[in-house]
């Protein structure tokens, strides 16, 4: 979100430019550059899409991830396949927070329950800040692998999701084929490929307080 308080930023006027699922804004404005001198004014549409909260659930007993497909037109767009690997995420609403989120979404998109979990952040990024405002907050939770599969989503949503439970190690090849493009797997993947061992080690002590089955 733009800080009015920043004074290296100028914004001269913005304006609605489109409004639908998601809201594009348009913004004439200058910034202050490095040298002290002002930039010559510029419009800039910007992408408001919201906040979104994603979360790899990881199995850290069975060294597993639970990764979801379903349709997304991102992909179809880009000349990809539509159908692709990725992991659980959703839009943080009015009141919610991201953890919020990440439970929400995972019921919904993957049938599991990550209430009472023990849950890590793994980071917090913007996906293409030179025209969104979009930030990505990703999440790993602690779950029961034995316990995914299926098909989940919302009908009202148009969803269709099927889960696959990977192995940690085969889904960190598919990311290094390039068999997995989804920006927050990517991020989450990575993150817990880092994390992986101080995760189980620290998860697994869990298993006498019944955190993990």
């Amino acid at each position: 979100m733009t800080d009015p308080a920043d004074e290296r930023v100028q914004i001269i006027r913005s304006r609605r430019g489109f409004e639908g699922f998601f809201r594009v804004d348009v913004h004439r404005l200058r910034y202050r550059k490095f040298d002290g001198s002002w930039s010559d004014v510029m419009e800039r549409e910007v992408f408001e899409r919201g906040a979104t909260a994603a979360v790899l659930p990881y199995d850290p007993i069975r060294d597993e991830v639970v990764l979801i497909r379903q349709f997304l037109p991102g992909f179809l767009f880009s000349g990809r396949d539509p159908f692709p690997l990725h992991i659980v995420a959703g839009m943080i609403g009015s009141g919610e927070t991201p953890q919020d989120v990440a439970v929400r979404e995972a019921m919904e998109e993957a049938g599991l329950s990550l209430k009472e979990r023990p849950m890590e952040k793994a980071a917090s990024y913007l996906p293409s800040p030179g025209g969104s405002s979009e930030v990505i907050h990703v999440f790993i939770a602690c779950v029961d692998a034995s316990d995914a599969g299926g098909c989940h989503g919302l009908p009202e949503e148009h969803e269709d999701i099927r889960v696959e439970v990977l192995r940690l190690e085969n889904a960190i090849a598919l990311l290094d084929a390039g068999d997995i493009e989804d920006g927050p797997a990517l991020v989450a993947l990575l993150w817990l490929a880092r994390h992986r061992e101080r995760l189980r080690r620290a998860w697994n002590s869990d298993a006498g307080r019944g955190l993990v089955p």
